[in-house]
């Protein structure tokens, strides 16, 4: 029996947590979880019926495998408070951005076995993206386990350690970029005349559907886009305003900004 530590119990906690959980990869008896908000605490325990403490040293005693769920910023003190407790028994799978393997690895002894994830919330609704990366010291067996445990959520990606932070800033940020795009084309529906339930389910499903056209055809996403822009139609009029927007530049700015902010973590 393999039980699984989490430490924070944060939002990205509790989708990942909730994904196990229904998928039954793991059993409620099997979980401990820590987090310095024993109201949060109270809340998972009697939504997930999981076992809650608020010491962290507890959780990582009795864990097998240890999801450290804590914003970036509070890794160091974390990872001084657990350390004497990770031995090469352990798994230590990470999901903060901006913290290397190398990182967190500088904190424990030296077989610590350490593992990056970085899913997003779409594993809420076992729809992630899951990019994954191993430190030094990672058996095989440890490796195939985190394959596994994250494969629940959704799809997993192995990539270098060294291009984390770049996949992060599209996937886990990612989700915040769409909800902003499906309420602007919520807003612009709006502002011409539809209702806003309305504009807000076209909006969504168009976008849904677009990237299943994506992911289901194989083509490039230019190809999809020639198959909807007629010349001298609505959409190429539609493309035009949004490059003279500045549409394509700002997204490239945005990942460049969030690229910026997780290396400053």
């Amino acid at each position: 029996m393999t039980t699984y530590a989490f430490i924070g119990a944060g939002k990205m906690c509790e989708a990942i947590l909730k994904a196990l959980l229904q998928k039954g990869y793991i059993d409620p008896f099997d979980v401990i979880l820590s987090d310095i908000n024993s109201g949060r605490l109270e809340e998972m325990s009697e939504k997930y019926k999981v076992r809650v403490v608020t010491s962290n040293r507890t959780a990582v005693q009795e864990g097998d495998v240890i999801v450290l769920a804590v914003k970036p910023q509070n890794h160091p003190e974390v990872l001084t408070e657990i350390k004497d407790l990770v031995d090469s028994n352990k798994v230590v799978i990470s999901i903060a951005m901006g913290k290397s393997t190398e990182s967190i690895e500088s904190y424990l002894a030296d077989d610590a076995q350490v593992i990056r994830v970085m899913p997003n919330t779409p594993a809420l609704v076992a729809a992630s993206i899951s990019s994954i990366s191993y430190g030094k010291k990672v058996s095989m067996e440890a490796k195939e386990l985190a394959k596994g445990l994250f494969s629940q959520l959704g799809e997993v990606v192995e990539v270098e350690e060294k291009m984390q932070d770049e996949v992060g800033t599209i996937s886990s940020c990612g989700p915040a970029y769409f909800y902003l795009m499906v309420e602007s084309l919520a807003d612009a529906g709006v502002r011409i005349g539809l209702d806003r339930a309305l504009a807000t389910k076209i909006a969504t499903e168009t976008m849904i559907g677009s990237g299943l056209m994506i992911r289901e055809t194989g083509l490039h996403p230019a190809q999809l886009r020639d198959m909807v822009t007629s010349p001298g139609g609505t959409t190429i009029a539609a493309l035009e305003a949004l490059e003279d927007g500045g549409f394509r530049a700002s997204i490239y700015k945005a990942i460049q900004a969030a690229l910026k902010r997780a290396r400053e973590m």
